[in-house]
């Protein structure tokens, strides 16, 4: 392991070197063939949280031309960003249809809606599910790279959707590489439990076991 490599850690702490920064980066690029975006930084153990590169460094940019000159220095202008939106746009489309689709071999079309606002709180769901005149469920389809992106993925989601009076399922759409069993076991290391109302699937285990114990809830079940 790099010797210049430095675990993160709560509280004050000294400031960090260049050299002990690029460790992380480096450490992280071993880990996912690709170096992290600001946010990956604030949840990755071996490097300072962004806000600390901004203040000691000006800015993970301006670090990471100078440590890094040949990298895409920053993910959120230019061509990288319009083309990573367009690709992200037409992969979401695809399969909120299919999905959509799917729904409703399950269930009478007027019990299924997407994009429904949720009040209180203007949520736009991309499901929502009526088990009944009175309440329903709640469907978020995501898509996660690796275990490492899941965690991120999962923790914005929590912030729309946590509060919601409803049993929310956030369902990992687009990488079947990534398990059922491994998204549980993700989840389980947490720090902080989830709240009871939400609940992390995969798509193939929400098609062939969750999709029925809704429809056991449903009266508008098929």
């Amino acid at each position: 392991m790099n010797s210049n490599l430095r675990a993160s850690k709560s509280g004050h702490q000294t400031n960090w070197t260049k050299e002990e920064v690029l460790a992380g980066l480096t450490h992280f690029f071993k880990i996912y063939r690709r170096y992290p975006t600001a946010r990956e930084i604030d949840i990755f153990e071996y490097l300072p949280s962004s806000r600390s590169i901004q203040r000691q460094f000006g800015g993970l940019v301006v670090l990471r031309k100078e440590l890094i000159p040949d990298s895409h220095s920053n993910f959120t202008q230019g061509s990288y960003r319009s083309e990573i939106a367009s690709k992200t746009y037409k992969r979401a489309t695809l399969y909120e249809e299919e999905f959509y689709n799917f729904l409703l071999q399950h269930f009478q079309p007027l019990a299924v809606h997407e994009h429904k606002i949720i009040r209180p709180g203007n949520v736009s769901s991309d499901y929502f599910i009526y088990l009944n005149e009175e309440i329903g469920v709640v469907i978020d389809l995501f898509y996660a790279k690796d275990r490492f992106s899941l965690g991120g993925v999962i923790n914005i989601k929590l912030k729309r959707y946590s509060k919601l009076p409803f049993n929310t399922y956030f369902v990992l759409v687009g990488n079947g590489n990534l398990t059922f069993q491994e998204v549980a076991d993700t989840i389980a290391r947490r720090k902080i439990a989830l709240p009871t109302n939400i609940l992390i699937d995969s798509e193939q285990h929400f098609k062939e076991s969750t999709i029925f114990e809704i429809k056991q809830q449903s009266i508008f079940s098929i």
